[in-house]
């Protein structure tokens, strides 16, 4: 059988022809192209479904990260714009402190409290915004600038006591300058999170 294929092949010998048979083949060949292209259309479909999932999922991935990118900027600048509130409402009640007035303090003092609460809600935007290290720069500001707060209120205490100030200034200073390096490691962390690509 195997010697008569060959010679089939190589046109040695004619090709004996069974009608039967080649009915058999025809409807076995137009079943198989029928399941191969049936086949063929599937992993087609599956393939443009996993690829347009792959798409949108990047995609989503990509609007994501622009808007935390928007609500994070937000967040960071309505943090400086209260820290910039606080830092004027501190420096009027330290200069009225220097002057040793009494007059305005409550006023000063009852604006300065409300600088620091728009600041620790601001804090806490940034706190929710992230990342960890932007949270953590912005809580030690926070740290710092309560402690203005109580420096403030102490010194105004003080006053209003006629107690001894003269130490209020300098402790109040080293408390400044240790505010402005927070500053600027909250700013060097924000830029670092601004400047990098979305996650």
């Amino acid at each position: 059988m195997a010697a008569r294929t060959r010679l089939v092949i190589h046109g040695l010998v004619e090709p004996v022809v069974d009608p039967e048979i080649d009915r058999q083949y025809d409807s076995v060949d137009t079943g198989l192209a029928a399941v191969l292209g049936a086949g063929v259309g599937i992993i087609g479909t599956l393939g443009t479904a996993c690829l347009t999932y792959l798409t949108t999922r990047q995609q989503g991935r990509v609007e994501h990260g622009q808007w935390l990118r928007e609500q994070r900027q937000r967040a960071y600048e309505d943090f400086l714009i209260a820290y910039d509130r606080f830092a004027g409402a501190a420096t009027a009640l330290e200069d009225e402190l220097k002057e040793g007035q009494a007059e305005g303090l409550q006023d000063l003092t009852v604006s300065l409290k409300e600088s620091l609460d728009t600041f620790i809600t601001a804090r806490s935007r940034v706190a929710v915004n992230g990342p960890d290290f932007a949270s953590k720069s912005a809580g030690k500001m926070a740290t710092l600038l309560r402690e203005v707060v109580s420096s403030l209120k102490a010194w105004r205490d003080d006053l209003l006591s006629e107690a001894d100030v003269s130490e209020k200034s300098a402790q109040l200073h080293e408390i400044q300058s240790r505010i402005q390096y927070a500053y600027r490691d909250f700013i060097r962390d924000v830029r670092s999170v601004l400047e990098s690509p979305p996650p």
